[in-house]
């Protein structure tokens, strides 16, 4: 009887769907309990079942904060999964458990549909393609409360089911090869980019592949050499973007795999830090899968929509003489490139031109937020208030001119402009 209970827990560690171990005889049914929610939560992960909407919801049941729908964060491709036993803590008089998950991954899909290795430590990926061991630590408490997206610092507690639910933030994926070929193929099917059509066929290539029992194949080898290195690239895009207007944007599809859409309900205002408009951390590593990624380092004057109503600007423009210095340009946005030797453009009757060569670091997100200077955004403004006849527009306008000039002039705003300015930096 023992030879053959040995058996049956070695065979249901290796698939994706039977990751349970044998509970000790030593637990508690509580901490059984316990247990059981996080396998709970791993069998339906690994399924799928977060990669959709309508099924968002559910995770309440599992985690005490929820984070908005989409998620950001890319889905991981698991080999296998154990969860092991909970462990029980006591501090203050609460009750928590702890239960340690082992993973091991074989990589991870962005939102553009391209597959990346698992790296271990350093940005090396994994000997001959073999899944990379990761452990979490999962930490669980008796509660009926739980928060659902939103901002992290504005949320609101909602009652539900008293339940044991893994404390922090639930959204991300980490599911098995072959819900992650599904999830692929639906979504490949369902968009129209051919940047990530592209994608998605390379990628499902390494899932079936994956799928069949081999290792994760070697990334092509680019023929060829780019040009410009990927900071100067970078350099170059944040130099011509911070100062080009909605209109002019248009002249930044050289630097994307495809013709970008910018998100014009969103423009970022932004001084970038140390008076250098190239201020781009050059810092960045490439990685197995051809990425380069940069911060730019900045101080946030706020963002513009559409109707150019202003939001989330501070009270002062912040300088480095404002004595704000513990709060000086430590606000960051993102810039990935990717080498590729494939681009593609998209006509005004909608017609695609995949185009091959010459190799060059391109932006793969296509749906960026744009991000300009402060006399950018002036000028902006001011031509906008000039030519418009829409009653709502000039009143935003007007007002968010008047806070701009005083950023302009270096003077703090008055009492009746901070209604949408936020405390904190700046605020």
């Amino acid at each position: 009887m023992t030879k053959l209970l040995k058996l049956a827990i070695v065979m249901c560690v290796l698939p994706i769907g039977c990751a349970q171990t044998q509970v000790s005889s030593e637990q508690s049914p509580e901490a059984r309990e316990v247990k059981t929610v996080v396998e709970q939560f791993y069998k339906l992960d690994t399924e799928g079942a977060w990669l959709v909407p309508e099924r968002w919801h559910e995770l309440t049941d599992f985690f005490t904060s929820v984070q908005s729908w989409p998620p950001d964060d890319p889905v991981s491709v698991l080999k296998s999964y154990r969860v092991g036993d909970a462990k029980k803590s006591v501090v203050d008089g609460a009750v928590n458990y702890e239960v340690e998950v082992d993973y091991f991954v074989w990589g991870s899909i962005n939102s553009f549909l391209r597959f990346t290795r698992a790296e271990l430590s350093k940005g090396k990926s994994s000997s001959a393609g073999e899944p990379v061991e990761r452990v979490s630590h999962k930490s669980l408490s008796l509660t009926d409360s739980f928060v659902m997206g939103g901002p992290i610092w504005n949320e609101e507690k909602t009652k539900g089911t008293l339940r044991w639910r893994m404390n922090g933030r639930g959204g991300s994926s980490d599911v098995s090869v072959d819900a992650a070929i599904r999830w692929v193929t639906e979504m490949r099917d369902k968009s129209n980019d051919p940047a990530m059509k592209y994608n998605a066929e390379r990628t499902l290539a390494i899932l079936r592949s994956l799928s069949a029992g081999a290792p994760v194949p070697k990334q092509p080898v680019l023929t060829g050499t780019a040009k410009e290195s990927p900071s100067q690239v970078a350099e170059r895009f944040v130099d011509m973007e911070s100062g080009l207007l909605p209109d002019q944007w248009s002249a930044l599809a050289e630097f994307f795999v495809s013709i970008p859409k910018p998100r014009l309900n969103k423009v970022h205002i932004v001084d970038i830090v140390n008076g250098i408009v190239n201020d781009v951390d050059t810092n960045g590593v490439e990685t197995d899968d051809h990425t380069v990624g940069f911060d730019i380092s900045t101080n946030p004057l706020g963002e513009l929509d559409s109707s150019l109503r202003l939001s989330n600007y501070p009270s002062i423009r912040m300088l480095p003489g404002n004595n704000n210095s513990a709060c000086y340009g430590d606000d960051y946005l993102g810039l990935t490139l990717l080498l590729s030797e494939k681009h593609w453009q998209i006509g005004p009757d909608g017609t695609v031109k995949e185009l091959d060569g010459p190799v060059a670091w391109r932006i793969e997100d296509t749906l960026f937020e744009p991000f300009i200077t402060l006399d950018t955004a002036i000028r902006y403004v001011s031509q906008t208030l000039d030519k418009t006849t829409d009653p709502v527009i000039k009143k935003n306008a007007a007002r968010t001119l008047v806070i701009l000039r005083n950023y302009k002039q270096g003077r703090p705003l008055p009492k009746q402009l901070l209604s949408d300015s936020p405390a904190g930096c700046g605020g």
